[in-house]
């Protein structure tokens, strides 16, 4: 089949036109494909949010020349969001790396020399002997690595094995420990197993979708697609958005509820308490299915221990749970009445009433969403199991339309920093460091002599942190991630470390971001469809590219 530049265009015209209007039209890809312009079409996932888009993705000559959104795709189905058109253009930038950068001074390493331009050899030479003279002086807890939910699966995975086989380390954690920490601790409290309950489906199985600090409409758009889609065709259908500030998703909000931060905890305990009041909770799935438990307070902030606030604390670290009955769970919750709700959170009456009535209506199918608010919450782990609590009381969990969905950020924070180890405590396969028949099946699976894979957990990326600046850990590699920018607490405890004279810091990264610019080696990296690879999105929908 031969194809002019001409006809090549309206090819093109057509098949975005097709897309979004979410058709899929015969032998489109195949015209596009043995086009004379020999542009080679593949498909890869998004690699911007934990949405999982699939995209189009044309290639001339090694290089990225189009994208467009995959009209098969059951994520996305052919539409794009502004991020995922800028796809190919991120790739090209005028400042992306392109050699090791060194910082040097009259052509020797200098921790405060310039960056200055060195061979691979030279940069892996330098890195092995920091790494080297880290392992030797202090053993293997000196050394540590920091990774990202934009690692492919299977750069996960080498990161994990190269940390925890080879230099027995549990010293790796990934950006993921920032944005998911929470929502991975309140699935395994609630749940036993870090999965989600729900799936993109409930998009058009639901008739209330209930937003929770989730600014879809500007962070997730495929996803509000879909939501606004049957939102506007579904009859009698809601959407109630709740956030510390007005956004884009209050535009189609049903419910706009703008509460005083913090009180989500608040809102959340008014609706099991209304549910339970007015015994609109599911008895036989609450008599089969859920057990009720209890844990401790004043629990502090995750702090140094020597912080005042946290000396302050009467059970800083702990946060062990008990058993308690159905009585006494409804006895805990029975202070949060609708006055002191509304007190507390300065929502008026009437909209937490609306609220709560759509969860405890059992023939409504309610889909409830969050994103950071709820993650990067200071009790985020509570909150997070509120919301399951309010679910779990009306049996609304777990099947079509019903479910709490915690959406995730990145690209494969579910994919890969989950299922591959790259966490201080995990390893692959969901397994953890510190059940030994765990360790067992991974020094086994890796072909390891017994007792290799330490016990005790790493430092995790907030604690990595300080024992940079504590000078414990000196031999120290980023990727995919620019924490420097992002960190909790940079300018006390992120930059410092970087900048600790004792310290080795390597950054990979395509770009010359706040985070390589702090370091002491950078290495250039190939970006997303220039290498093979996988992403998980946030249903756990592994996808995989050429």
């Amino acid at each position: 089949m031969k194809m002019n530049r001409r006809d090549f265009i309206k090819t093109n015209a057509i098949a975005a036109t097709a897309a979004a209007a979410g058709v899929t039209l015969p032998g489109i890809n195949t015209a596009l494909a043995k086009s004379e312009l020999k542009i080679r079409w593949d498909k890869a996932p998004c690699r911007f949010c934990g949405t999982g888009c699939s995209v189009l993705v044309g290639t001339r000559e090694g290089r990225v020349v189009a994208t467009q959104g995959d009209p098969d795709a059951p994520v996305n189905r052919g539409l794009n969001c502004i991020k995922g058109y800028f796809l190919s253009k991120i790739m090209y930038g005028k400042d992306r790396l392109t050699t090791p950068l060194l910082r040097m001074t009259n052509g020797k390493y200098d921790k405060n020399g310039e960056f200055t331009p060195v061979s691979w050899d030279q940069a892996f030479d330098i890195m092995a002997e920091k790494w080297k003279e880290a392992l030797k002086k202090k053993g293997p807890t000196a050394v540590g690595m920091f990774g990202s939910g934009q690692w492919t699966v299977w750069e996960g995975y080498a990161a994990s094995k190269l940390y925890k086989a080879g230099f027995r380390s549990n010293n790796l954690d990934p950006n993921a420990r920032h944005c998911m920490a929470s929502a991975v601790g309140a699935f395994m409290r609630a749940f036993g197993s870090d999965e989600p309950m729900g799936v993109y489906d409930d998009l058009e199985h639901a008739g209330v979708f209930v937003l929770w600090g989730a600014n879809m409409a500007e962070m997730h758009p495929i996803l509000w697609s879909r939501l606004s889609d049957t939102r506007l065709t579904k009859k009698g259908c809601e959407v109630h958005v709740l956030s510390t500030f007005r956004n884009r998703c209050f535009d189609l909000a049903d419910n706009e509820i703008v509460f005083t931060p913090q009180t989500d905890l608040a809102i959340l305990n008014f609706i099991a308490n209304y549910i339970i009041q007015n015994k609109a909770y599911n008895e036989d799935f609450v008599g089969k299915h859920v057990n009720f438990t209890k844990t401790v307070t004043d629990i502090g902030y995750g702090l140094r221990p020597e912080h005042p606030l946290e000396k302050k604390a009467k059970n800083s670290g702990k946060g062990k749970l008990t058993k308690i009955s159905f009585e006494e769970y409804a006895k805990s919750v029975e202070p949060y009445t609708l006055d002191y709700a509304a007190e507390l959170s300065g929502v008026p009456k009437e909209k937490l009433l609306r609220l709560a009535k759509v969860y405890a209506d059992p023939d409504e199918k309610v889909a409830s969403y969050w994103t950071m608010g709820f993650n990067q919450h200071t009790r985020g782990v509570w909150v997070n199991g509120l919301l399951y609590n309010v679910h779990l009381l009306m049996g609304k969990i777990s099947e079509p339309g019903n479910s709490p969905f915690s959406l995730t950020g990145q690209p494969s924070a579910c994919g890969t920093a989950r299922e591959v180890g790259t966490f201080a405590h995990r390893l692959p396969a969901d397994l953890v460091v510190k059940k030994k028949a765990h360790r067992d099946f991974a020094e086994k699976v890796w072909k390891l002599p017994e007792g290799t894979i330490p016990a005790k957990p790493g430092y995790h990326a907030v604690l990595q942190n300080r024992m940079l600046k504590d000078g414990k850990l000196n031999a120290y590699w980023v990727q995919c991630t620019n924490n420097m920018q992002a960190a909790a607490n940079m300018n006390e405890e992120s930059y410092p470390g970087y900048r600790n004279p004792e310290n080795f810091i390597v950054v990979s990264d395509p770009y010359p971001t706040v985070t390589a610019q702090a370091a002491d080696l950078i290495l250039p990296t190939a970006m997303w469809t220039e290498k093979e690879g996988a992403y998980g999105n946030a249903e756990r929908r592994t996808q995989f590219w050429r």
